[in-house]
């Protein structure tokens, strides 16, 4: 009688076992995702500075111009430039020749956004991170910089194809980052535009 149930118990006891095991997996890599803010955290004017010196700050200030924000693009802003500002976007990028024009080193330019980090954290301006570039910009001296910054962080915008490491996950959802992955920079103008309308 009891041997017309064994088959049944065997695939309901599997599909246990599967659903425990998958739902690991998800919370092990789950963010504060959004596909954009639900309420603005930004003010204008704002600022948009690099981190690694990628050119790729120059489309964020075409996004924010299109969007009529009251912006200025400074990739060499230092933390005594934040008097004039309400928020601060920064470009997560390192670029081996961008810096190199800049005539600093991967260390100074760490140094610099380091300190404006603080600087915006100490005097409550929101920060906004934002990776444009995807898998093209992911090497160490990026990581460095997503790193560094995801503590003072208050957004994160970055590209789905961005192969975000466990350690960043982990980070990301350790300072309870809101995070808004999206498949083309284009699809950016929604989430940037949240942040202050």
């Amino acid at each position: 009688m009891y041997k017309k149930f064994i088959p049944s118990l065997v695939c309901l006891a599997f599909a246990f076992i599967f659903l425990l095991a998958s739902n690991a997996l998800t919370k092990s890599n789950y963010i504060n995702s959004y596909p954009h803010l639900p309420a603005p955290i930004g003010q204008e004017k704002l600022l948009i500075t690099s981190a690694g010196q990628s050119a790729e700050g120059m489309i964020a200030l075409n996004m924010a111009e299109n969007l009529n924000l009251h912006v200025d693009y400074r990739p060499l802003a230092l933390a005594t430039d934040l008097y004039d500002y309400k928020s601060v976007v920064i470009i997560l990028g390192y670029s081996p020749n961008g810096l190199a024009q800049t005539q600093r080193s991967f260390e100074e330019e760490k140094k610099r956004i380091n300190a404006l980090l603080a600087e915006a954290n100490n005097t409550n301006l929101p920060i906004i991170l934002v990776h444009i570039s995807g898998k093209f910009r992911e090497e160490d001296y990026t990581r460095q910089f997503i790193e560094d910054a995801i503590p003072y962080a208050d957004y994160f915008i970055g590209l789905k194809e961005l192969s975000l490491t466990n350690e960043v996950i982990m980070k990301l959802k350790k300072n309870n980052v809101p995070t808004t992955l999206v498949n083309d920079v284009a699809d950016m103008q929604i989430p940037f535009n949240s942040v202050f309308r």
